[in-house]
């Protein structure tokens, strides 16, 4: 190439200037452009977008046909099928590395479906297969890529002495021993899956006649124990929102009884009543009359009435300054 003649890079700078000067002497020629040829810029658009669209699925249908070509010679001649493959993964090793990658990657989800599928039918073949697999590991001398710390070793070996020292007080307790036991992932997707076949499965009338008849009735009394309880904490609720909104409405009056109540005590020469309860005992008493059960709205009765009638002790200041 001769000196007098202009290099490809100097064209195009010599071209880009040049462009840039007419955009500036005239910024507004392609907006105008655009406005008038709306139309046909859309419609150009369309088309061109129309003619890429038709080459892609022309494409993905070519790609397609080569693929299930190739599906069809491999089933039907299976051990020219593995030669050739084993002929490309010795020639192009690294190649077939990355090809075996890139697949996974795009079928990540599919292969670990079919991975817990083909472990959830037979949990003992994949756990064989997984130990197999660390036996080879560890004759070749890799070490796992992951160890744990000197803080996780200590947690674990306190965990495991806390689960000795459990055993041994169960025993000296002559308690049986845990029956709980761990479970591998394999396992424990194929229990699931037979516990959902199980209750899935329509039951006709006789085998529902035959699950009856397995079990034994539950005693009366503890059946009447049950609805006994039941009745109860049912009357407990009504009684606690009846006290509740008697004694938001009345809480000074109710005060001022219980003063009035406590000093005549007092003159008497008995203890005065506890501010602090009394009033919600007054306002229990009003809420539990026409039950029958009023026993069941005794402060001992349950945990959630003595909570109510206790509310506000927590304001309870010393009887005596210090």
């Amino acid at each position: 190439m001769s000196n007098a003649q202009p290099s490809d890079h100097e064209r195009a700078a010599r071209l880009a200037a040049q462009r840039k000067v007419w955009n500036d002497a005239h910024p507004t020629y392609y907006a105008e452009y655009r406005e008038r040829n709306r139309e046909d810029i859309r419609r150009k658009n369309r088309e061109r977008e129309r003619d890429r669209a038709q080459r892609e699925r022309e494409e993905k249908a070519r790609r397609q046909k080569g693929i299930d070509r190739a599906g069809a010679w491999a089933a039907e001649h299976p051990e020219e099928r593995q030669q050739a493959r084993e002929r490309y993964k010795q020639k192009h090793p690294e190649s077939y590395k990355q090809a075996q990658r890139d697949y996974y990657h795009r079928n990540r989800d599919a292969i670990a479906e079919r991975r817990r599928a083909r472990e959830a039918a037979d949990p003992e073949k994949a756990n064989e297969a997984r130990r197999r697999a660390v036996d080879r590991a560890r004759a070749a001398g890799r070490d796992p890529a992951w160890s744990p710390t000197p803080d996780q070793r200590a947690t674990y070996r306190e965990r495991e002495n806390e689960a000795r020292r459990l055993q041994r007080r169960r025993a000296r307790a002559g308690l049986p021993e845990r029956q709980r036991h761990r479970v591998l992932a394999p396992e424990r997707r194929h229990n699931d899956a037979a516990a959902d076949a199980f209750f899935a499965q329509k039951r006709t009338g006789e085998d529902i006649a035959r699950i009856r008849n397995q079990d034994e009735p539950t005693p009366p009394d503890l059946v009447c124990a049950l609805q006994e309880r039941s009745e109860n904490q049912r009357i407990v609720r009504e009684i606690l929102e009846i006290a509740e909104e008697y004694f938001a409405n009345h809480e000074v009056e109710l005060r001022a009884r219980v003063a009035e109540v406590s000093r005549a005590r007092f003159r008497g020469g008995m203890l005065p009543l506890d501010v602090y309860t009394e009033p919600r005992r007054y306002a229990l008493e009003f809420a539990s009359r026409g039950y029958l059960r009023v026993h069941a709205a005794s402060p001992t009765s349950s945990m959630a009435m003595f909570r109510w009638l206790t509310t506000d002790l927590s304001k309870r200041r010393p009887d005596i300054p210090l």
